[in-house]
């Protein structure tokens, strides 16, 4: 069965900040609201949990055939990713998300997946098109300081949960805002700067 923590437990992120959970031996992921709302699913479907091929028919085509045997290892073996790529909730609808978070093999010997996905989709809306950076594995290093610290954040995220309802409702909107931020500065990060200085394009289109 898929474990049942709160994944977001005091409300829809304002800032686009998911929270997903996966489950490869299942073949299923879970999200919480936000993460239901950037996917265009319901708050049900996506806290019952939804299909890996359900969830990866929402992927851009292009994304989802890069970095296939990268993707596999981590989902396989564990490791900590970071994986900027399109998404296509709705016809003629583009947007661009950065996943980011770790599997992790438990002590039943199963690999369990958890992290956060955030919308990133008005840093990449101007100037001429790019491709998304695509997916970067670390399955044995500990990643930039950035890095760390985002793992960080989401360890504080997961923990929650484990606040009194009035203490956490001061406490999310600072982790989100933290996890946003940083979630941006992966994003930057994987991508580089846009050459010449230029920005990338506005309500980008299915390539």
């Amino acid at each position: 069965m898929l474990t049942r923590p709160a994944l977001t437990p005091f409300g829809m992120s304002a800032l686009g900040v998911g929270m997903w959970e996966d489950v490869p031996h299942l073949g299923r992921v879970r999200g919480d609201a936000t993460m239901a709302r950037i996917f265009g699913l319901t708050e049900a479907e996506a806290a019952q949990g939804v299909s890996w091929e359900q969830l990866s028919a929402l992927f851009h085509p292009e994304d989802l055939a890069r970095d296939q045997i990268q993707r596999r290892r981590v989902r396989d073996e564990g490791g900590l990713f970071a994986w900027e790529h399109r998404i296509v909730p709705a016809p003629g609808l583009v947007r661009w998300v950065l996943a980011r978070g770790r599997f992790e093999r438990r002590a039943d010997g199963l690999v369990y997946g958890r992290g956060i996905v955030i919308d990133i989709t008005d840093s990449r809306t101007e100037g001429p098109f790019e491709p998304p950076a695509g997916f970067l594995g670390a399955p044995a290093e500990q990643g930039s300081v950035v890095e760390q610290m985002a793992d960080g954040a989401m360890r504080l995220w997961e923990r929650l949960g484990d606040l009194g309802l009035d203490e956490a409702k001061r406490v999310q909107p600072l982790l989100e805002a933290l996890l946003y931020e940083l979630g941006r500065q992966i994003a930057a990060s994987l991508s580089g700067p846009p050459p010449n200085g230029q920005r990338r394009p506005r309500n980008p289109k299915a390539h």
